[in-house]
């Protein structure tokens, strides 16, 4: 790396790192659907940071489950399996996280389906996982190069579901750490609203470098949503193909039942041919929603 890339680095470590992700996610090749003219699968992501010692990360092993790991538990964990001398201590941790706003073009052809996804966007859900990792492997492989330590949970071995009784729980959620880094609050469906909407996938990285958090600008973690701020939406509810979705919130063992078995015959050719991974991505609460593609405004009053 020469010179003139490390001193902007040193100048503003976030502004660099917001750049270098948004460039990357421009300019890979990966970030593209190739049954579809090979147009982008993302758009522009947001980006934020937060500080690894945070209280909201010890907050979540009682929020989510005790098994849900911080970022200096993710990060020592790492470097102590890395490492062959004694690992280093750790004076900073920080957590990059990323929300990437999947493509219109997707998103519209997502609305027009009422029972599954369509085939734009069953793409989108398995070829876009494959753009998520190797960007996360390349902010990784930039901080190390630049003298950090760094690693993205989510690829590392340690990273698994695990069954609650209310469904799957994560050891590091990825709308949670979101939330953590200031990028938006969740909705009815358990979906994460963002400025640039809800129909998105996130990531992450943990670092040793030091970063300033980015403010979480609500009041708290339902602030953007219609539902819970003031109780004239629901369109989520009216989107889900199977019910998963009510005015109590989110069922995600119905969900999982939807998706891994009322959507199979996505996968299997009934709707079509050309759909891809181990199940079809569904996404319908996503889109022809108000929380789309922004923040929803609240109704206006007459």
């Amino acid at each position: 790396m020469d010179e003139p890339t490390k001193q902007r680095f040193r100048a503003n470590p976030a502004r660099f790192l917001e750049e270098s992700i948004k460039a990357y996610t421009l300019t890979s090749p990966l970030n593209r659907l190739p049954a579809f003219g090979s147009t982008p699968i993302f758009e522009e992501p947001l980006v934020g940071f937060a500080d690894g010692d945070d209280p909201i990360f010890t907050e979540y092993k009682t929020i989510i489950a005790e098994f849900h790991l911080t970022p200096r538990e993710a990060l020592a964990w790492h470097l102590a399996e890395t490492l062959e001398d004694n690992p280093p201590e750790l004076p900073t941790v920080s957590v990059v996280s990323l929300a990437l706003p999947i493509a219109r073009e997707t998103r519209l052809s997502n609305r027009r389906e009422t029972k599954g996804p369509s085939l734009r966007w069953n793409h989108t859900r398995w070829q876009g996982q494959d753009f998520i990792t190797e960007m996360t492997r390349h902010v990784v492989s930039l901080l190390e190069e630049l003298g950090q330590h760094a690693m993205a949970p989510e690829l590392a071995p340690f990273f698994k579901m695990r069954r609650l009784p209310d469904g799957l729980g994560s050891v590091w959620s990825l709308r949670h750490i979101a939330y953590a880094a200031g990028l938006g609050t969740f909705g009815l469906s358990d979906g994460f609203i963002t400025p640039k909407g809800v129909a998105l996938r996130c990531a992450s990285v943990v670092t040793d470098l030091k970063i300033p958090p980015t403010p979480r600008p609500y009041p708290d973690h339902r602030a953007n949503c219609l539902f819970y701020a003031t109780g004239s939406c629901g369109r989520c509810i009216e989107r889900c193909p199977g019910g998963a979705i009510s005015e109590k919130g989110h069922d995600k063992n119905r969900c999982l039942v939807v998706l891994i078995d009322e959507q199979k015959p996505w996968i299997d050719g009934v709707h079509g041919d050309g759909y891809i991974g181990a199940y079809a991505g569904c996404g319908l609460c996503q889109t022809k929603v108000p929380c789309e593609s922004r923040i929803p405004p609240p109704p206006k009053r007459r």
